[in-house]
Order: structure tokens, then sequence, then C-alpha cells
């Protein structure tokens, strides 16, 4: 019974360790376009680096934490790495602000 709850949560790991690869592309097509994707909501506002690099920190993040789990490793690096992906995340917001802010009066 566990071998199998294990097996599944394994997989679902997989599954979105896999879905780490898309906001990383999003932030490299970013960098190199130097504008957003057409389909961003408030892309005509938003600003193209901070954007990018929140992309790019968001999939380090999800990666950070996903992967001990999906290798099987010590429990204390397991427990370091998240806290990265913790702090990745943390600085992935940061940068979520900083691309929507208010450009304010000019």
């Amino acid at each position: 019974m566990l071998e199998g709850l294990e097996t599944a949560t394994r997989s679902i790991a997989l599954v979105a360790l896999t879905t780490c690869a898309f906001p990383f592309s999003i932030g490299v097509f970013t960098l190199i376009a130097q504008r957003p994707p057409r389909w961003v909501r408030a892309g005509k506002w938003a600003y193209w680096k901070p954007f990018s690099w929140a992309q790019i920190f968001l999939s380090a993040s999800l990666t950070a934490i996903l992967l001990p789990q999906v290798l099987g490793v010590d429990p204390l690096l397991g427990i370091i790495s998240v806290v990265f992906g913790v702090c990745f995340l943390v600085i992935s917001m940061v940068f979520y602000v900083m691309a929507f802010r208010s450009p304010g009066p000019k």
C-alpha cells in the first residue's frame, strides 16, 4: 500500500518538475525578446527585466523544492534544498512586484 503511494507521489513530483521548464522558458524568452509575451496581462505596463527574472527564480524555487523528493536524497540535504527553494520563491515574488509596479507620474 505504501509503495504504491510512494510511486504515485514520485510520479506527481516528476510531472511538477517537468512543468518547471515552462516558467524558465518564458523567462529566457523575455530576456531575449526584451518584452513580456503578448498574452501576459498588463504586458504593456510590465517591466520586462524583473518579469523575466521572476520567472527564472520561480522555476528555480520549484526545482529546489521538488528535486530532493524525486532523487530521494538525505533528509538534511532535502531540508537545505527546501530552504533555498523558499528563498528563491521570496526573491521571485519581489521581482513580480517590481515588474508590475506603477511607473508613477512623469
